[in-house]
């Protein structure tokens, strides 16, 4: 037997598992050290009345900024499109998801990024039907088509929409949900109480940026969705800085 070789492998072998078993420490220690901060970060957040209803995300990987194509609205094609609808046979959820569906279908704003079964909302006596823009899995705020039921008959077709065109080659870190909601704290009055009802993260074209909009194309960064018991919305950039 050729002891060198046999010594020199299980030496290389004992550096493997040494090599392995720090790995493993360093990432159980990693995750300890997050999870105590994102506890401490939780109690400063109960301190300052701020509240969940709603499930924490998870941590995201990295995202690129999303390239959309802002459309524009073709008023004719969708007063046809009204003007031609069958009425709805029924008051049921399904039949005026289909009307509502035949009108997109007719007007061709149903893509792979039109989000369905859309959510249905009461006004009165009007029932809204939403869609969401979808992209990856992940919305695109503030897009969307919205379908009013009125009368027996869509009543109105609303639709504010980016077309997504491709992703960036380079992708960024992005702050977790308890650090995005940590940035609500500057701007809110000591005494108030808030409870979080929803979070999610989206791509958002933000309409106060220079440029944003542009009937050209634009970009829509990654962001923090939160939404508040009141329905009030606040978007938190979510790029790392």
């Amino acid at each position: 037997m050729d002891w060198t070789k046999a010594k020199n492998i299980l030496i290389a072998a004992l550096l493997v598992t040494n090599i392995v078993l720090l790995g493993a420490y360093v990432l159980r220690e990693t995750r300890r050290a997050d999870a105590d901060n994102d506890a401490t970060l939780r109690r400063i957040l109960t301190e300052y009345n701020v509240f969940l209803e709603t499930e924490m995300p998870r941590q995201p990987a990295p995202m690129a900024v999303l390239y959309v194509q802002p459309e524009t609205e073709d008023g004719a094609r969708v007063e046809k499109a009204l003007e031609e609808q069958k009425p709805i046979s029924n008051a049921s959820r399904e039949a005026m998801l289909d009307a509502a569906n035949d009108i997109l279908e007719s007007c061709g704003f149903i893509t792979e990024n039109t989000k369905s079964p859309a959510q249905f909302e009461t006004d009165g006596e009007k029932t809204l039907i939403r869609y969401r823009n979808i992209f990856d899995d992940i919305p695109i705020e503030e897009s969307y088509i919205i379908c009013t039921i009125e009368g027996g008959r869509v009543a109105a077709l609303n639709r504010k929409w980016y077309t997504p065109l491709e992703l960036h080659d380079k992708k960024g870190e992005i702050i977790g949900p308890t650090e995005a909601l940590m940035q609500l704290l500057p701007e809110k009055p000591e005494e108030e109480t808030i409870i979080i009802r929803g979070m999610e993260l989206v791509y958002r074209v933000d309409p106060d940026r220079p440029g944003g909009e542009s009937p050209v194309g634009d970009t829509a960064l990654p962001a923090w969705k939160i939404t508040d018991s009141k329905g009030s919305v606040v978007y938190i950039a979510a790029y790392a800085q």
